[in-house]
């Protein structure tokens, strides 16, 4: 038998040239033979795995629908935000509105008129009145002697003006079903609310967002007349409804501020129709319940 001839220590450590020239040939030729083994890329087929030119159709088309998806995400957020921030704002107008009214209430020792007529005045309402012939509005007597700049105002109506002969508006309006009152209107209570006669405070809405299908509005009615409290017109009550205007979508909502203070966001309940109330869809316009219960029945 023949065995392979070994190499010696001497010679692993000390090679000739000889084995120098041929180790250098045989890498140069695996080299060689690896290099072919290794496919090529190609940009028109997608094969292979080498050094790549660029990008794949498909591969962009993902990239393009990822950053979309990111963007629109980033949109919403943003937006998300903006309106949480405005309707936070509002809440806080409204507490301001119920502090100054309790302020107001507790010194008078009732609820501030809704509108009354008053002789120099061509409209004196709980928000603002005008003198005859002038052309500026000048804060309500709620208000003891502000300016209209102190008055708040619904961050989504500034500027704006309520469906009531152009009579400027806060966006707000004033419970006028069983709190102040609206002279003229036929019920058998003749002035605002005496505060003794108020026993839950917690329990009846002061001021909210006001709106109607014709746009804002400043006396808030409920859904039902009362023949004692509040016995408005059918088309009257119609346009005391609220204004659900924050939000978007299943969070849109309208901010309502309560006698004692709180304040409390409401999606809208219900539909209902002719004489037991009304709702918008196209303005996001309703009542906040189908009954007079948070208006002042509960409180009163």
């Amino acid at each position: 038998m023949v065995f392979p001839k070994t190499q010696s220590r001497s010679d692993a450590e000390n090679p000739v040239p000889g084995n120098l020239e041929t180790n250098h040939s045989r890498r140069r030729r695996c080299s060689a033979s690896l290099r072919l083994c290794v496919p090529a890329f190609s940009v028109t087929s997608g094969a292979g795995w080498g050094a790549r030119a660029g990008f794949t159709l498909i591969e962009l088309c993902v990239v393009i629908v990822v950053v979309g998806l990111l963007m629109a995400s980033l949109v919403t957020v943003t937006g998300n935000c903006r309106e949480t921030s405005v309707s936070l704002q509002c809440r806080s107008n409204l507490r301001q509105l119920a502090q100054t009214c309790l302020m107001y209430t507790l010194e008078r020792g009732e609820f501030p008129w809704g509108m009354r007529h008053t002789d120099g005045y061509e409209s004196d309402c709980w928000d603002f009145k005008r003198q005859s012939g002038a052309k500026d509005w000048l804060p309500g007597d709620m208000w003891g002697g502000y300016g209209t700049g102190d008055i708040v105002r619904c961050p989504k109506c500034v500027g704006s003006s309520d469906n009531w002969d152009g009579n400027a508006s806060t966006g707000y309006n004033y419970n006028c079903a069983y709190l102040g009152k609206v002279e003229g209107d036929s019920a058998v209570r003749t002035r605002p609310l005496k505060w003794r006669d108020l026993r839950n405070a917690a329990d009846v809405v002061l001021f909210g967002d006001g709106g109607y299908a014709g746009g804002v509005n400043k006396f808030m009615r409920a859904p039902k007349a009362s023949k004692e409290y509040d016995n408005a017109s059918a088309s009257m009550r119609k346009a005391g409804t609220q204004a659900f205007r924050h939000g978007r979508g299943w969070n849109r909502h309208c901010n309502m501020a309560f006698v004692d203070g709180h304040v409390k966001s409401f999606r809208q309940p219900y539909t209902v129709s002719g004489s037991e109330g009304w709702e918008d869809d196209a303005t996001h316009t309703g009542f906040i319940g189908q009954d007079n219960g948070l208006y002042g029945k509960l409180g009163l």
